[in-house]
């Protein structure tokens, strides 16, 4: 753990739409969660980025995905560039406004979110920033 509070480590990788989705389905894939961006191990809400979260909503991936908030100093036009083609992506699988009344549906499943985010990375590894 770093002095972040974080565990999450992510390789180098440019964090590309692509790179946002994969990080983000790794995440749902390993845990997932409803009515908080993440939980610890108790079903308590924290961080999507804390020490202790090992369950992650849709939206709560895609943080967890760019990393603590103190990680992006500045806010790079690049990255905002590659995280909106994330969303579009998304936004294009998902046939409601509010990605957490979608995550948080009751007829939601994990399986739903993973399959959901593994077609927004094929779509987002095909479209470029502008």
């Amino acid at each position: 753990m770093d002095e972040s509070g974080s565990y999450l480590h992510w390789d180098d990788a440019e964090l590309s739409a692509a790179e946002i989705l994969r990080r983000a389905h790794d995440l749902v894939a390993f845990g997932w969660c409803q009515r908080a961006d993440a939980t610890d191990a108790a079903d308590h809400p924290v961080d999507p980025w804390s020490v202790h979260a090992c369950h992650w909503s849709l939206l709560g991936a895609l943080a967890a995905a760019l990393g603590p908030p103190h990680a992006h100093t500045s806010e790079s036009p690049a990255l905002i560039a590659e995280l909106r083609l994330a969303l579009v992506a998304i936004s294009d699988l998902i046939p409601d406004w509010s990605l957490q009344r979608w995550n948080d549906h009751s007829a939601q499943t994990q399986a739903d979110v993973v399959a959901t985010l593994a077609s927004a990375q094929r779509r987002g590894g095909t479209m470029q920033a502008t």
